[in-house]
């Protein structure tokens, strides 16, 4: 079965795109630039380990910066992967309950959840911007960067998975014919085995 948008991914796939990519190129491409940032920084954080590696055990002469470059990295990537988590609803769910709730309920518990998630997220981001701002004398030991510039990763992935939490509670609720559940989103395009 071919996708819609023009991708070769199976419609069932989790990478095909959903309802809001499909009308709208905008999210689309943010959905795009958080996976491509993601793997980029992922990237970063391997060539970084990777030099840190080199440089104390081949040249016996390490850098100072590398672990902090590294460390600086991952924030980045685990912060900027929530958000692309988010847009695609594969964060980690514990669904022993729902799964033995009917179909009405289950969107209930998901829609309550969904609340939860966008409230947490966008109160943690702004207290993230609060104290961001609030270190913007503060320099990292290594690199001498603004601890800002780290700071500003939990603002950018609240911000995010508040986003996309405000959009997937949005199809939820206008659109739930379009909204598969958490597991129905991790398990797309998988064939179950039966024990």
């Amino acid at each position: 079965m071919s996708s819609p948008a023009g991708t070769d991914l199976p419609e069932e796939a989790p990478e095909a795109p959903d309802l809001l990519e499909r009308r709208s190129r905008g999210y689309r491409f943010l959905v795009d630039v958080e996976r491509v940032l993601s793997c980029l920084l992922l990237a970063g954080v391997l060539v970084a380990v990777l030099l840190q590696v080199l440089t104390r055990y081949v040249f016996d002469s390490p850098l100072s910066w590398t672990e902090e470059i590294a460390r600086f990295l991952l924030v980045w990537l685990t912060f900027v992967a929530a958000g692309y988590v988010m847009s695609r609803r594969l964060h980690i769910v514990v669904d022993l309950l729902v799964d033995r709730l009917g179909r009405r309920a289950s969107r209930l518990v998901d829609v309550f959840a969904g609340i939860v998630v966008l409230t947490a997220s966008a109160t943690l981001s702004v207290a993230g911007a609060v104290f961001a701002a609030g270190s913007s004398s503060l320099l990292a030991p290594a690199t001498g960067l603004p601890l800002t510039v780290v700071y500003a990763a939990a603002v950018v992935g609240f911000a995010l998975v508040a986003l996309h939490g405000a959009l997937n509670l949005y199809i939820a609720l206008r659109h739930p014919e379009e909204m598969p559940g958490a597991v129905e989103a991790l398990t797309a395009g998988t064939p179950r085995s039966i024990p």
